[in-house]
């Protein structure tokens, strides 16, 4: 597709294009993504209708009161200058046509679809995994990984540490790595270690700790203690 040769082209464009893309913005804000949202075509089909509608209505009810706007004079039809000449007006003019008025639809959608309006809870999370929510604030702890072979793998996660996020691989470092019990129970730390890089793309869980697990044999000790 060839880009806006003209100030004029750019303008058309613009407008049939902003007023879809702030109402598809807003609507997956409040709704959050749609099955057909998966599809780009779908998408963009979506947003090109909803901005010729809007242009539509707006020529239909607004153009004589548009148009005049765009004039250098009485005489003279719509031009450059003119738009220039009212430029402060025409930039408020867009603000409401171009986003105030798509975003107020995909509100008015949300609440036909959700049959009220509830403040407190009234945006979609666009976190994409529990995996990015998990770790979103996370604070220095224990930190063991369960392989789907059985093996725990685990240590210190401080501020040296860090975790990937979407949309790139899970992936962990863990700042100080320790020794492992089979029963996952976390020992002391390898005084060797300069940290553990773990690719978590076979794993079956990933435990936060606030302290290390005790073994069985510690705990059965600490009974008879």
């Amino acid at each position: 597709m060839d880009l806006p040769a003209s100030a004029a082209q750019l303008v058309i464009a613009l407008l049939f294009i902003v007023p879809g893309s702030i109402y598809q913005a807003v609507r997956q804000r409040l709704r959050g993504p749609a099955p057909d949202d998966v599809n780009f075509s779908n998408k963009l089909c979506r947003a090109l209708g909803v901005s010729t509608a809007l242009m539509a209505i707006y020529v239909a009810l607004l153009g004589g009161a548009l148009l005049p706007l765009v004039e250098q004079s009485s005489a003279a039809g719509p031009s450059w200058r003119g738009a220039v000449k009212h430029a402060s007006e025409l930039g408020w003019i867009s603000i409401g046509l171009l986003i105030v008025v798509p975003a107020l639809l995909a509100f008015c959608d949300y609440v036909r679809v959700s049959g009220s309006i509830n403040l407190r809870n009234l945006t979609y999370d666009p976190t994409p995994r529990a995996w990015d929510y998990a770790f979103a604030d996370i604070e220095p702890c224990y930190l063991r990984v369960l392989t789907v072979d059985g093996v725990w793998l685990g240590g210190w996660f401080g501020s040296r540490s860090f975790i990937s996020s979407f949309p790139e691989p899970r992936e962990i470092y863990i700042e100080t790595a320790h020794q492992m019990q089979p029963d996952g129970s976390i020992g002391e730390a390898q005084s060797w270690s300069a940290g553990m890089y773990i690719r978590c793309d076979d794993i079956r869980a990933v435990e936060l700790l606030r302290e290390p697990v005790a073994s069985d044999d510690d705990a059965e000790e600490d009974q008879h203690g």
